[in-house]
């Protein structure tokens, strides 16, 4: 390189390695917080699920599956009287009764029915009906998906705001100039996070009741706490 266009260059080299000094120096005196904060809210639980099916045993195995086929039709029927009910059916299963020999002895056939709406009265006055042969298995009770939906821009609006409050407080404590905010992940109650969906349920402790008890369907279905946070790194400068 021939010396004149060295000379030439030396300014703009110098003035690189002076804006690389500067900027390090800058981030030597930043300082670097993370943190999280969280808003919750107390919801209805408006979601009612019951799970009901008919099991029979016997020798006939053709048999019992056209019983069990008959008890639950009758709940299909029934169930369809009311439009605010979802039905969803599993089929029949069956499977083999054994002796101490490993003999086949006898079969079991059994199916399931869930129901599934926001009308608990219309879901109770099914599960009232359903006859000596046809028993509860279980109670649920949740927040709809709908619901769920109604509390999402809400509340990721509320916890941002939060999050950048907590900021404005660390930033008047430091006498910052100003801060950057990065890598913000969003734990909503209907998306979940962000990167990683994570839906969830959130149920009443399950219940077992006979056809014929004279317990009634429990019809309280209660309150739940849904939460959303936010967390990230703020850079004070």
């Amino acid at each position: 390189m021939k010396l004149t266009h060295y000379l030439a260059l030396l300014p703009l080299t110098m003035a690189s390695f002076s804006a690389m000094a500067e900027e390090n120096a800058k981030a030597k005196n930043n300082s670097v917080f993370r943190f999280s904060t969280q808003v919750s809210r107390t919801v209805e639980k408006d979601l009612m699920q019951a799970d009901v099916y008919s099991r029979k045993s016997g020798k006939n195995l053709a048999d019992l599956k056209k019983t069990v086929s008959a008890n639950l039709n009758g709940v299909l029927e029934n169930a369809k009287k009311y439009s605010d009910i979802e039905i969803s059916a599993e089929g029949l299963s069956n499977y083999a009764d054994y002796d101490n020999k490993g003999k086949v002895t006898g079969w079991v056939a059994e199916g399931h029915i869930n129901l599934k709406g926001k009308n608990f009265e219309s879901i109770a006055k099914v599960l009232d009906e359903l006859g000596a042969d046809v028993a509860i298995s279980q109670v649920n009770f949740s927040v709809s998906p709908e619901k769920m939906a109604s509390l999402e821009d809400e509340m990721t609006l509320e916890i941002i705001q939060q999050f950048q409050h907590k900021a404005d407080v660390i930033q008047k404590g430091l006498k910052a100039q100003k801060y950057t905010l990065r890598d913000i992940q969003l734990n909503t109650p209907n998306g979940g996070m962000m990167h990683s969906p994570s839906p969830r349920m959130y149920k009443a402790a399950a219940v077992t009741l006979s056809a014929d008890s004279q317990e009634s369907v429990p019809l309280e279905a209660g309150k739940t706490t849904i939460s959303a946070t936010a967390s990230g790194e703020v850079v004070f400068e």
